[in-house]
């Protein structure tokens, strides 16, 4: 099978990135959550760390320095940082839900089966 190649890559902005690396290093939210709320490869998102760290991040070379009107390619952050570390807090807190409910379901079908095994044996 022939390879894929994407014909027009996303250019993001140097303010862009910083904001994404800004929101990655926040303690209560993973650069996971943060790349798949920005659609960006995790990868990537680790990539504008260290080069932020080694001071070698700068914008796609073919973003426009001033323009009137953004380019499609350039994707603007539009996410909240409160209401990002909510959501990672509600999803944590659904995924113990559910580990409970796993838990409290499982002792059920057991009780269920002895309740059944008990009455067969008085018979």
């Amino acid at each position: 099978m022939g390879k894929v190649i994407k014909k027009k890559y996303d250019r993001y902005t140097l303010s862009y990135k910083l904001q994404a690396i800004q929101l990655a290093d926040h303690p209560d939210i993973t650069a996971i959550a943060v790349a798949e709320s920005l659609g960006i490869h995790p990868v990537m998102l680790y990539r504008w760390r260290m080069e932020k760290k080694s001071g070698t991040l700068r914008s796609g070379y073919l973003v426009k320095k001033k323009s009137s009107k953004p380019a499609k390619a350039v994707r603007q952050p539009k996410v909240n940082l409160e209401a990002e570390a909510e959501l990672v807090k509600a999803k944590k807190r659904i995924k113990e839900l559910e580990k409970s409910l796993a838990a409290n379901q499982e002792e059920l079908d057991i009780l269920k089966k002895a309740r059944r095994f008990f009455s067969k044996a008085k018979k």
